[in-house]
């Protein structure tokens, strides 16, 4: 995505070289302060300083974790224990010993429900996938920031000196009056008519350096830099092309569709849903299978047993009774456990399950509406990217015209043919030719930009490759 949107920037900086403005552009009040700066590099920097890409690109850390986490359950507990057991009873088993001491040196445990295990790994992948569109999504964003901030600082630069290039005009403009009004030729109105247009387009130029001292400063801030410290370069670009062409639209969309973060994540969280849905559900479906053992060394502590024989005959019960002295014991238990309660409705497990499966339904209404905005949205900017194209080829014809319609009410006023309204008419004329153009170029990049972050791939690619029969 960074490149491509750097490639657009490059080749979109004809804004920057046209031919109208010219190459003797004075600089703007501030920009000796200012340090140019080239698309990528403002794409870097912004990337860098962004606190929300980082962000994300720690929760994609974190979600790489929870997958991890779900594999980790095939390990089983290895520990060590030590413990003793004290208990006492009049009668039965229990009165035989009054406890023990156990030392288990190796004790092993281990326990999984197969189906909630298979689910759970499933959950834990879409939730790393989801993490990755989040990071696509606030990676585009960030450069579509940049990216328009940056258009942003080039049109209100261009407006700058596209004012002072009228000031120039009327400057002129007012020689030729004055010269004419000494020789009398002219009335005192139209010199005064004149000054008075001179001094109605000064706070136009000053409106205009503000603008671009805010556009720098909201670039600047786009970038992550504290102070505005930087602008954007001027660079020579290439020619714009045609977008139009029949099934560009529903290409878009289809892409869109398909790439769209948005619709990605939606389309994953309804997948997440689901997974949680069926983990829950294996609860009564799949038996707990469980597998432990242990292997240690027991002191037991017997009691005598008295069994008031003749003769004062005590036999031998130590086998069951056990010597005061250590053994070693082992043991190893296999068990598969059916939880019967989960298939009951007020159990909390199917509670769960319900509660899952109200989020997919949630999840796939979304999904309907993403998917019917992100058509609207696309078809929106394709539309705005076509009517820029078509305003450049209008604006730059009238820029042509209103330059020579320009020279030659020049030419007639200072004849005496037209009056000195009929020539700043056509002044303004040329003023407005100019505007148009210098927004359609910025409409025509800017909503290239937007088409890349909705469709969320290069969509040059679709636009220009399909002009180009590619």
């Amino acid at each position: 995505m960074k490149k491509s949107i750097a490639s657009l920037i490059m080749t979109g900086t004809v804004m920057l070289c046209i031919t109208f403005i010219g190459k003797a552009a004075a600089q703007n009040r501030g920009d000796e302060n200012l340090s140019g700066i080239s698309v990528e590099q403002a794409l870097t920097l912004a990337l860098k300083n962004s606190h929300e890409y980082r962000i994300a690109q720690m929760n994609l850390k974190e979600s790489k974790e929870k997958v991890s986490a779900v594999w980790g359950q095939l390990m089983p507990a290895i520990e060590s224990e030590a413990s003793v057991v004290r208990q006492g009873a009049e009668s039965g088993f229990m009165s035989l010993s009054d406890g023990q001491y156990d030392i288990k040196v190796a004790q092993l445990k281990f326990g999984i429900n197969p189906g909630a295990f298979y689910q759970s790994l499933k959950q834990s992948h879409a939730g790393y996938s989801i993490a990755k569109e989040e990071i696509k999504k606030v990676r585009s964003t960030v450069e579509f920031n940049v990216i328009k901030g940056y258009f942003d600082v080039m049109l209100a630069k261009e407006v700058v000196q596209l004012r002072k290039n009228s000031i120039q005009v009327l400057e002129e403009n007012l020689k030729d009056v004055n010269r004419l009004h000494q020789t009398g030729s002219v009335p005192k109105f139209e010199l005064l008519q004149a000054q008075v247009q001179l001094k109605n387009l000064e706070p136009s130029l000053r409106e205009a350096e503000n603008n671009y001292r805010t556009a720098v400063d909201f670039f600047n801030y786009n970038l992550g830099n504290v102070n505005a410290c930087n602008t954007a370069d001027q660079v020579s670009g290439k020619s714009i092309m045609d977008p139009q062409r029949p099934g560009v639209e529903e290409k878009l969309i289809e892409f869109a569709l398909i790439h769209r973060p948005d619709v990605v994540q939606v389309s994953l969280q309804k997948e997440a849903s689901d997974r949680a849905r069926k983990t829950y559900q294996s609860s009564y479906l799949w038996p707990f299978i469980s597998i432990g053992g242990y292997y240690g060394w027991t002191y037991l502590l017997p009691n005598s047993v008295d069994m008031d024989f003749p003769g004062g005959i005590s036999p031998d019960f130590s086998n069951l009774t056990g010597k005061r002295e250590w053994q070693e014991t082992w043991q190893v238990r296999v068990a598969a456990t059916y939880r019967w309660s989960s298939l009951l409705p007020v159990d909390s497990q199917r509670a769960l399950e319900r509660e899952q499966k109200e989020k997919i339904k949630e999840a796939e209404e979304r999904l309907i509406q993403v998917r019917r905005l992100t058509a609207i949205t696309v078809r929106s900017l394709y539309g705005k990217l076509c009517t820029a194209y078509e305003a450049i080829l209008s604006q730059e014809k009238n820029v042509e015209t209103a330059e020579e319609g320009l020279r030659i009410a020049r030419e007639s006023y200072r004849a005496g043919v037209i009056k000195n309204a009929d020539l700043l008419s056509a002044e303004l004329s040329l003023t407005s030719a100019r505007m148009g153009y210098i927004k359609g170029l910025y409409d025509y990049y800017v909503s290239m930009a937007e088409l890349d972050r909705e469709t969320g791939m290069q969509s040059s690619d679709i636009i220009f490759r399909e002009n180009t029969n590619e």
